[in-house]
């Protein structure tokens, strides 16, 4: 019996994500420029890995401090996700952000790295018909 494995792509983004904390604190045209960049980045990080239309997916953020002071709260990182995730619809990964289509969103704690802080997003291929 042939068992196949889930596809699965990973994005990089070397941006420090922000935080919710910080976002509450912005001006709307603040956070407006920084979703539209994290947002492109994200569709064209999806273009460039290939990642073909996927009919449903599960995504997984870690964040990346490039030291210990970087560490932030899982999940802390949302508002970039979400615009991370808007990306991946632009670039037509998937049609939207609904159940329908985004089954699990699933944050990890961060992640030290030697030197670079940004986000990994895991992206998934659900399998048909979970």
């Amino acid at each position: 019996m042939i068992i196949d494995a889930p596809r699965s792509w990973m994005l990089h983004h070397w941006e420090k994500p922000w935080t919710v904390n910080a976002e509450r604190t912005w001006h709307y045209q603040k956070r407006a420029s920084h979703v539209r960049a994290a947002r492109e980045a994200f569709a064209w990080l999806a273009i460039s890995e290939d990642i073909p239309r996927l009919d449903a997916v599960t995504i997984s953020a870690v964040p990346l401090a490039k030291d210990r002071r970087g560490i932030q709260d899982v999940g802390a990182c949302l508002p970039m996700v979400k615009a991370a995730v808007d990306g991946i619809v632009d670039a037509g990964i998937i049609p939207d952000d609904d159940p329908r289509y985004v089954r699990a969103l699933t944050f990890y704690p961060t992640e030290v790295t030697s030197g670079r802080s940004g986000l990994r997003l895991i992206i998934t291929e659900a399998p048909k018909g979970a």
